[in-house]
């Protein structure tokens, strides 16, 4: 509900904002859909990298005004959007719990996922990774592994952008060219992020599109990465399922092989499991 002053007061916060005084000393009354599409941009700046910021890193990433910024931050604190961290600043609220659950249940994949990981564990010091594509970003949603405790870049509920990894990229390439540049774009520009080469992106999606895999660097840990997408009954991709292991075993070219033939058959399987429904 949108009360008189054109603030909402349908949760009992108010979102009415006003922008600094400018060289004319007024101030001057921002639109709820201008204070919405600011609000995204703050959620926005909260990443695996940033959990937690100061409302100065939150104004610097945005380029919203500090002020601004401020009554924001105070609208999504009572929204539940965000919650204050005393000494540090900001992050990411309790509303997304519910929100985020709401999604991934919506797609599916860890239902159908449920028990397939279990096929890597048979090779020591193997992991698998399952992610879901939102936008231009892959956000993990589970990780299943060999019994030896693995060191691991990658944390549950992190939302990182797709081409930066294997199964982001092979994802990716499941889309059409065009489409997966919007992606890219969107999301570089939405975390302030270096947008990459369009030609270099798209030749690298092409040749991960022509294997069926993606392959990553080799990463801290000493580990290689393979990814491949998981697409529903209509050929759109959702996600992918990466594995990673020593990269002494991935030079293996009997290891190799087999993981990659069994990460496919995975993808494939959970793909076919996916709810009817899914768009």
């Amino acid at each position: 509900m949108i009360g008189p002053s054109g603030s909402s007061t349908e949760f009992g916060w108010n979102t009415s904002m006003e922008e600094p005084a400018g060289p004319d000393g007024r101030h001057r009354k921002v639109s709820p859909v201008s204070s919405v599409l600011k609000a995204t941009r703050i959620l926005h700046s909260f990443n695996a990298v940033t959990p937690c910021q100061s409302l100065r890193q939150i104004a610097t990433r945005t380029g919203i005004p500090r002020t601004t910024a401020h009554g924001l931050c105070v609208a999504l604190v009572q929204a539940e959007m965000l919650e204050p961290v005393p000494g540090r600043g900001y992050r990411l609220g309790p509303a997304f719990i519910g929100l985020g659950g709401q999604v991934i249940e919506r797609v599916g994949l860890l239902d159908a996922a449920k028990d397939v990981g279990k096929r890597f564990v048979r090779f020591g010091q193997v992991e698998a990774h399952l992610a879901q594509l939102v936008g231009g970003w892959i956000v993990y949603l589970d990780r299943t592994s060999s019994l030896w405790s693995l060191p691991t870049d990658v944390h549950m509920g992190s939302r990182v952008l797709a081409h930066t990894t294997d199964c982001g990229r092979a994802a990716l390439a499941a889309l059409a060219p065009e489409e997966a540049w919007r992606r890219v774009a969107v999301a570089c520009e939405a975390e302030y992020r270096p947008v990459p080469e369009r030609q270099a992106l798209e030749t690298d999606l092409a040749e991960v599109r022509r294997r069926g895999f993606a392959t990553a660097p080799v990463q801290r840990s000493g580990r290689a990465s393979v990814g491949a997408a998981i697409t529903n009954r209509a050929a759109v991709p959702v996600g992918g399922v990466s594995i990673s292991a020593p990269v002494d075993a991935m030079r293996r070219r009997e290891v190799s092989d087999e993981l990659v033939k069994d990460l496919l058959l995975v993808a494939t399987t959970i793909g076919r499991r996916l709810p009817h429904l899914m768009e």
